[in-house]
């Protein structure tokens, strides 16, 4: 389950195309026909040692499902599995599992004849060999590319499967814990099982839906159609009330950008003429509470000067002494002695 989160579903390697199987996955068992007939050690007669070899011999089948073309191993294995489920109905599963948080799970079963009455009492082991008949049924009814053509099943052989198969999940619902919740889950599992076996007979197509060559087509086509502005007109519509109600503030785009009302820029005095007045001997502010111990005011006053006062650079002395803001304090004073001057002010 980690494993498929973790990779590309469209991803190919890894991918068993050819359907093969692994034939050498041999489940080992006790074959010796000593005391076939005798009861084990449960309350039901009919769990025999017979049913023992009965019930680990449908693994062979499940190793290679292609040998059941052959009708003496089709009626071997019909047989095989009337028995399980005759087994599997009479000897009822009355405790109660008890449900954790832990997945169990199991991928091999001991085989040993001493634990058969634990393991037909165990919800985990009924499961095992049930959801690995669902499992070969449906290998056996679907439609897999690479399956062998003498692999056809009749319809009496098919109406035995489905037959068997509602049997099944009858079974795994008496089955707890949650019987009814894990049939539902199965029959999803084996759902997306059909529809990946369906992606593998088309040749792992990408996943992803590849785009519409027709829609693009008509898309590239298509030309929006946009009214046509009348420029001989004094008010233009730009096809949305807003625009138009902006637009036609002032129709000359030329003269709206000269409008005195669009210059931000403050004049230079007017900007300086705080830090001017605190920098005044007389003013009474202390150092610290300078303005132009302000980053911000640091940086927006080299702006200004930068874009309307150039000149006043000159004036900077590149000297170990002196800080930027030392700079800018000398600027700024010089600013307003020449105000003062030319506005007669000293």
């Amino acid at each position: 389950k980690q494993w498929y989160q973790r990779r590309v579903r469209a991803e190919r390697s890894g991918l068993d195309l050819q359907s093969q199987f692994n034939l050498e996955n041999i489940t080992e068992y006790n074959t010796s026909s000593d005391n076939s007939e005798t009861p084990m050690d449960t309350d039901s007669k009919e769990v025999t040692f017979l049913f023992y070899q009965t019930l680990w011999s449908i693994q062979d089948y499940f190793r290679n499902p292609n040998q059941i073309s052959n009708d003496a191993h089709w009626k071997k294995m019909e047989d095989t599995v009337n028995e399980i489920c005759r087994i599997f109905e009479n000897y009822k599963h009355e405790g109660s599992c008890p449900v954790s948080n832990e997945e169990a799970y199991f991928a091999k079963f001991l085989t040993s004849e001493r634990l058969l009455t634990l393991q037909i009492s165990d919800s985990n082991f009924r499961r095992h060999i049930l959801v690995q008949i669902l499992t070969l049924f449906q290998y056996l009814t679907g439609d897999v590319k690479f399956k062998p053509n003498k692999l056809v099943l009749s319809e009496p052989r098919k109406f035995w499967i489905r037959d068997t198969t509602n049997k099944i999940y009858s079974i795994l619902s008496d089955t707890p814990p949650e019987g009814d919740k894990f049939v539902q889950h199965i029959k999803s599992i084996l759902k997306y099982e059909e529809k990946w076996s369906k992606w593998k007979n088309e040749g792992c197509p990408a996943l992803s839906k590849s785009p519409d060559k027709t829609l693009q087509a008509k898309q590239k086509n298509l030309k929006r159609t946009v009214k046509a502005m009348d420029l001989s007109s004094e008010k233009f519509d730009m096809c949305n009330q807003t625009l138009s109600d902006l637009w036609n503030i002032c129709p000359d785009n030329l003269a709206a950008c000269q409008d005195s009302n669009r210059k931000f820029t403050p004049e230079t005095f007017k900007f300086f003429e705080d830090a001017i007045e605190q920098l005044e001997p007389d003013s009474g502010v202390e150092k610290e509470y300078y303005l132009t111990n302000e980053t911000a005011f640091v940086w927006r006053s080299l702006r200004l000067l930068a874009r309307q006062s150039v000149p006043y650079f000159q004036h900077i002395q590149n000297t170990k002494n002196l800080t930027l803001t030392d700079n800018l304090q000398n600027i700024i004073m010089l600013i307003g002695k020449e105000y003062k001057k030319e506005n007669g002010m000293e």
